[in-house]
C-alpha cells in the first residue's frame, strides 16, 4: 500500500479554508499588479499568467498529489482524467474588466473528488469580498413574491434568451453583470433572486461559484434541473441557474425544466 493510500484526505473543512486563503492570496497579488500597472491588455494578460502561476504554485506545495484544471493551464484531459481530487480554479475572472480596472473580477478555487464538487471559494478583491462553501451564512428559502416578480443578474455580454418566457410569467428586472463570481455572489447576498445564464461557460467558471452557493442553502442546476458535470473531459457548460430552491422551483416550472 502506497503512502497516499494509507494518508486520510484533508477535510471538506480543511479544503475550504485552503480554497479561501489561496483565492485571497491571489487576489492580493491581482491588486498590487492593478495598481503598479497601466489600464489595458497589457495588464489583463500580465494577471491572467502572474495568478495562475502563482495559484498553481500554491497547490502544488499544499495538496502535491491533487490534479489541477486552470483557465490558464493545459486543457489536455489526461493528466486530470479518473483524478480522485481536482482542483478546478478561474486564477483571474473577468480578466477584461480587470484590465480596464473595474471591480467586477474574481478568483475562483474550488475542490471536486470523485466527480463531486465539496468544496470553493470566491474573492473578488477589488469590492474586498472572500467567501467559502464551508462559513458562508444561509440563505433564507422566501418564495416568489407575484407582485415583485423576481429581479435576475445576466451577463453583460449574452443576456439569456429565456428572460422572454420568465417575463411572461413574472414581472422581471434584470441586472447586467460581468463576470460568474460577481453574479453568482450577487444571490447569496440577496441583492438578486438568481443568476441566469445560457450562454455557455467552462467549469472554472461556475465551479467555485457554484460551491459557495451550494454551502449557503442555493440550488445550482443546468436550466433543465439537470446538475452541472464536474471533471468532465470537455470543461464546456452550456447554461446555468443559481436561486434560493423556491425561486429555483419557479423558473424551472416556467422554463420547462
Amino acid at each position: 500500500m502506497s503512502a497516499a493510500e494509507t494518508t486520510a484526505d484533508p477535510t471538506v473543512a480543511e479544503d475550504a479554508a485552503l480554497a479561501r486563503e489561496l483565492a485571497d492570496a491571489t487576489g492580493a497579488l491581482l491588486l498590487e499588479l492593478r495598481d503598479d500597472t497601466a489600464p489595458g491588455r497589457d495588464r489583463e494578460y500580465r494577471g491572467d499568467a502572474d495568478a495562475h502561476d502563482f495559484l498553481v504554485g500554491a497547490l502544488a506545495r499544499h495538496r502535491p498529489g491533487d490534479a489541477v484544471l486552470s483557465e490558464e493551464g493545459t486543457q489536455d484531459p489526461a493528466p486530470r482524467r479518473g483524478a480522485h481530487r481536482l482542483w478546478i480554479v478561474d486564477p483571474l475572472d473577468g480578466s477584461s474588466g480587470y484590465g480596464r480596472g473595474g471591480d467586477e473580477w474574481g478568483v475562483h478555487v474550488a475542490l471536486v473528488v470523485d466527480g463531486t464538487l465539496v468544496a470553493g471559494a470566491v474573492a473578488l478583491p477589488a469590492r474586498g469580498e472572500v467567501v467559502d462553501s464551508d462559513t458562508v451564512p444561509p440563505v433564507e428559502d422566501t418564495p416568489v413574491d407575484p407582485e415583485r416578480g423576481l429581479t435576475v443578474t445576466v451577463s453583460r455580454s449574452r443576456p439569456p434568451s429565456e428572460l422572454r418566457r420568465l417575463a411572461a410569467a413574472f414581472p422581471v428586472r434584470t441586472v447586467a453583470m460581468s463576470a460568474a463570481g460577481v453574479k453568482t455572489l450577487a444571490v447569496v447576498d440577496g441583492r438578486v433572486d438568481a443568476y441566469l445564464h445560457s450562454g455557455g461557460q467552462y467549469e472554472w467558471d461556475n465551479a467555485a461559484p457554484a460551491a459557495v452557493a451550494q454551502g449557503a442553502g442555493l440550488r445550482v442546476t443546468r436550466l433543465d434541473g439537470r446538475p452541472l458535470p464536474f471533471g468532465a473531459d470537455d470543461p464546456y457548460s452550456p447554461d446555468l441557474l443559481v436561486a434560493r430552491p423556491a425561486v429555483h422551483a419557479a423558473i424551472l416550472e416556467v422554463l420547462g425544466g
